[in-house]
């Protein structure tokens, strides 16, 4: 039996987006078994325009009973969704055209995550600088994906494929750690089979005032500290160990945030400047964006418009 893909969309007051994340989910040169779209009850009109696209092909919406966080928010698609894979898009950002088609030439078995690089965005969605184009070009046998990610989330997930089989063994994270979700399935798929990257950029990341999670430095520290304890509890003693280091420097600077200490950066060295130089000239060419996304950035879904073309 072939492998099937779900592409989700955890849906929250975006409504300035998510027609735009829609489109780039219906525009696949390979289309997904199902896209599965879920609105957390938005205040605004994110619900509306979600509804628009019921009844299309391979759609499903669904809606929790009430206001939950964004780790739950994955675990409620989790459970609901069908397909063998599954990718989390987030509500502000975009896939590329040809997104599912890649992805799924780079599925085999035992394979429990492929994450692809992407172009970071401002606002408009205008490309500035390229995401993971330095993440590892071999494939990672377990436990080596846990070691990778012990060190950072080191993926975004909204450009990722996720093994449904896997997920659906790992205990839920308490609240005050969910936030940190995403980098938590990254560790535990890293112990269960193989990870996989793709150095080119197959999505659009949007960076604009309230990204979930990442506006809140202190929020998203203490998040990740609690996430990180809760790994080590559930996890081999031995295989947890990497996390002490990173967990302690976490801990340390949610103290410091605590105490009122601010930051210091030190200047960015030759290298990572040369790194970053590299990454902005990697987004200059991608800056010719889809036909779709920018209707839909003006509020023109041509995928809705086509389905209800075929309909009359």
């Amino acid at each position: 039996m072939a492998t099937t893909i779900s592409i989700c969309i955890p849906c929250y007051k975006s409504e300035r987006y998510i027609r735009t994340t829609i489109e780039s989910a219906l525009a696949q040169t390979v289309p997904a078994d199902e896209l599965l779209i879920s609105d957390d009850n938005s205040p605004d009109r994110s619900f509306e325009i979600v509804k628009e696209y019921e009844g299309l092909p391979r759609v499903r919406i669904i809606r929790p009973a009430q206001r939950i966080s964004l780790g739950e928010h994955y675990r409620f698609l989790l459970e609901h969704s069908r397909g063998d894979y599954l990718c989390f898009l987030s509500s502000d950002d975009a896939l590329m055209p040809t997104f599912l088609e890649t992805m799924r030439g780079k599925i085999e078995n035992n394979v429990s995550l492929v994450a692809a690089a992407s172009l970071e965005c401002n606002e408009k969605l205008i490309p500035r600088r390229a995401r993971g184009t330095g993440l590892p070009s071999t494939t990672l046998n377990p436990p080596e994906g846990f070691h990778f990610f012990s060190a950072s989330n080191g993926y975004t997930i909204s450009f990722a494929l996720l093994a449904r089989q896997f997920l659906l063994q790992f205990p839920p994270l308490p609240k005050d750690a969910d936030l940190a979700t995403d980098w938590y399935w990254a560790l535990m798929l890293g112990t269960k089979g193989k990870v996989k990257f793709l150095r080119t950029p197959l999505g659009y990341y949007r960076v604009h005032g309230s990204n979930a999670g990442h506006d809140n430095a202190d929020n998203w520290r203490k998040a990740c500290a609690a996430m990180l304890a809760f790994t080590k509890r559930n996890i081999n003693a031995g295989l947890g160990q990497p996390l002490d280091g990173r967990l302690e420097e976490i801990q340390k600077a949610v103290t410091s945030a605590e105490g009122g200490e601010v930051e210091t950066f030190l200047p960015p060295s030759l290298k990572t400047r040369a790194k970053e130089s590299a990454r902005k000239l990697v987004a200059l060419r991608y800056r010719s964006l889809p036909e779709f996304i920018l209707k839909a950035e003006q509020g023109i879904g041509m995928a809705l418009t086509a389905a209800h073309s075929q309909v009359k």
